[in-house]
């Protein structure tokens, strides 16, 4: 029988099994069993990432576990000198790279050797040359001596031009294989390929029992972000297939092979640290006689579209803005390599009716827009990012979307119409009123839509007039002068919904006048 104080070693079997996901780094959770006799024993993880924080290493014993106990728990790292250590993948592409560059060498010394005679030919050829004249004004004269002599170094010349080239050539394909098995390399370089790390734990157990035991640890180099997925399908009832998915980067040195996956929307690298406090001045300045204005594009503040009035609703808050931490389970398990890849894992989807119409918004771009509105039928909100959007079974093109609440409507845009065209003139004209001395400034903005298409559609046409804060700046849309007299709402848009016959066109004009009195400068 062993001595009590005898330290027994085991190398347990302790997988990925739960990995938690933040903004900028994860949370992981390895489990093992194993039934241990009362003593003093030292349990091995092998394989672990080097890259772990250690002051966040911490075990324990699941379940009840009478009679053990935890002493301690570290961290062991060792450095791969000798390239025996690192994988076979990795070997083999050092030595196909140490091959190509010897090869890279050879070449150029080669090449190097045929400038050089090259050169020399040259010179030989031009000395050449330059005695022609000599030996004729001697009377030395010997055409077909002079013509051997000259067609041998054109030859040499010719044939070394060849071989220059040709070297030219090899170096740029060894050239370029290099760069790909080292770019190759680059992407298969991990950290568990420079260190080796395993994890050690001394504990102490009065009497056997089965023990289950397990670490956990935050490491840097992984990350995930909201990614989605709509399908639109418009056969009777127009539907929208919405996905959310959560997208993995990670090279932690560690694969994460069949493991539950929990997407975390805390923020563990924002600070605490109060903002620091500066002076502000305040000075008193005489008021100007003249008014400076300025035009400036306020954009108005939309997320969704809103929700129907029921009862008991939660004002749910956005992700990025301090709001209330979430956490999302996928609803299988996962595997993600440490490769740097981004790999994506679904997390719900749902289906919902939506209202289709066709917009255009010409002072942004003179195209016809399908947009889509939706309601989130999921019981988790949308977290904002990018959208891959589906036609039926074709890809159109990506978008993004805010945070959207449960319930709550959202739009999409699928793309521009290509039946639809449409072209904008706008021209102005300033007058200034002799007897009150204002300025007036008058907008004409004409639209020209055109219908190339087999079937009619109908445009939902937004058009701006700015909007003035001032009494001294007013403005007018001129209805008598304006397509159906549309008058601007409280931001300053003008909305119309034309409907365009198939292979038709009609116009539309939108006049507004802005006014100022003598005491407005504008900038």
């Amino acid at each position: 029988m062993a001595g009590i104080d005898e330290v027994r070693e085991l190398t347990l079997d302790a997988p990925v099994t739960q990995v938690t996901l933040l903004e900028d780094r994860a949370l992981v959770r390895r489990q093992g069993r194993a039934t241990l006799t009362p003593g003093l024993w030292r349990v091995t993880v092998e394989n672990v990432t080097p890259v772990l924080a250690d002051k966040s290493l911490r075990g324990e014993f699941c379940g009840a576990s009478p009679g053990a106990h935890l002493d301690d728990l570290r961290l062991r790292r060792q450095m791969l000198v000798k390239a025996k250590d690192r994988p076979e993948s990795m070997q083999e592409l050092e030595t196909e790279v140490r091959s190509l560059l010897e090869d890279f060498r050879h070449v150029t010394q080669d090449r190097e050797h045929q400038d050089y005679c090259f050169d020399k030919i040259e010179k030989i050829l031009a000395k050449a040359l330059e005695e022609l004249p000599e030996d004729a004004a001697w009377g030395q004269l010997d055409p077909l001596a002079w013509r051997s002599q000259l067609e041998s170094l054109f030859q040499q010349l010719r044939s070394l031009r060849g071989e220059i080239l040709t070297g030219y050539r090899t170096q740029e394909q060894l050239h370029d294989r290099i760069n790909r098995l080292i770019a190759r390399m680059q992407s298969l370089s991990r950290p568990d390929m420079l260190y080796a790390a395993r994890l050690e734990a001394d504990l102490t157990i009065t009497q056997p029992t089965d023990n289950e035991i397990a670490f956990e640890y935050v490491v840097p180099n992984a990350l995930w972000r909201p990614w989605h997925q709509a399908r639109l399908t418009r056969q009777e009832t127009p539907q929208i297939c919405f996905r959310m998915e959560g997208c993995i980067w990670q090279r932690t040195g560690e694969d994460w092979s069949d493991v539950d996956l929990i997407f975390s929307t805390a923020r563990a690298s924002l600070g605490t640290e109060p903002p620091l406090l500066t002076e502000d001045r305040l000075n008193v300045k005489e008021k100007s006689k003249t008014l400076d204005i300025e035009i400036r594009d306020r954009p108005v503040q939309t997320v969704g579209l809103g929700s129907a009035a029921t009862p008991g609703t939660v004002n749910l808050p956005g992700v990025d803005d301090g709001g209330e931490v979430r956490t999302l389970r996928p609803p299988t398990k996962a595997s993600i390599p440490s490769d740097g890849r981004p790999y994506r894992v679904p997390i719900f989807s749902f289906t919902s009716e939506a209202t289709i119409e066709y917009i255009l918004i010409p002072e942004i771009a003179c195209q016809v827009i399908l947009k889509s509105e939706q309601t989130n039928r999921a019981s988790f909100p949308i977290l904002a990012g990018p959208v891959d959007l589906v036609r039926e079974s074709e890809y159109v093109g990506k978008t993004a979307v805010a945070f959207i609440a449960p319930g709550e409507k959202f739009a999409l845009g699928w793309g521009p119409e290509n039946a639809l065209r449409v072209q904008r003139k706008q021209s102005q004209k300033g007058e200034t009123d002799r007897l009150t001395q204002w300025h007036h400034l008058t907008t004409t903005t004409e639209l020209f839509l055109s219908n190339i298409g087999a079937e009619p559609r109908t445009v939902t046409t937004t058009e701006r007039v700015p909007v003035s804060e001032l009494e001294e700046v007013t403005v007018e849309a001129i209805a008598s002068e304006t397509t159906d007299g549309i008058q601007p709402d409280e931001n300053g848009f003008c909305t119309w919904r034309f409907t365009l016959a198939p292979y038709s066109q009609m116009q539309a004009q939108l006049v507004y006048k802005v006014s100022k009195s003598p005491s407005v400068s504008q900038r």
